[in-house]
């Protein structure tokens, strides 16, 4: 006779079995993230050469999400933009807006996120043969305030 655990869990006994699966399996997830966060104030105009300890996307990963979650609302002395992309470690561009390109001033509000749309994410293709770092630009003009987190969703070959 089967009884419930403690757990929640049903168990088996005296020779019974479960019902087998009929419509597939469910799998533990494959997908890893890398987080990054990411301040107004400190994003530059221009790529710097990521560091060796810079988290980053290994070769052949293919991006299933991105989004940017805001936590305090970003500002600027003019219509600021944010543009995210993949760059390999000596900074040379993979894909300067692959991850999304100039996002407005004015969608990067506090308690909002933006789904990231950029080439390098949910299409067709891996990031490639090396490993990929994450940077964050701004255009038109500099952010005077602003907190978010980038969350990326990928799978390793």
């Amino acid at each position: 006779m089967s009884y419930v655990n403690a757990d929640g869990l049903e168990v088996l006994t005296a020779g019974e079995q479960g019902t087998a699966a009929k419509r597939g399996t469910s799998l533990s997830s494959q997908k890893k993230a890398l987080v990054m966060n990411i301040t107004g104030t400190e994003v530059p105009s221009s790529v710097a050469t990521p560091q060796d300890h810079d988290a980053f996307i290994p070769a052949g990963s293919y991006i299933t999400s991105a989004s940017l979650i805001v936590t305090t609302a970003f500002t600027s002395g003019g219509s600021a933009t944010l543009t995210i992309g993949t760059y390999e470690q000596d900074a040379s561009v993979v894909d300067a807006d692959g991850i999304d390109a100039t996002i407005a001033v004015a969608d990067l509000v506090a308690n909002k996120a933006v789904a990231c749309n950029g080439a390098a994410v949910g299409g067709t293709a891996t990031v490639g043969a090396a490993d990929v770092y994450i940077e964050a630009i701004y255009g038109t003009a500099a952010f005077t305030a602003g907190e978010a987190k980038l969350v990326i969703e990928y799978i390793e070959p």
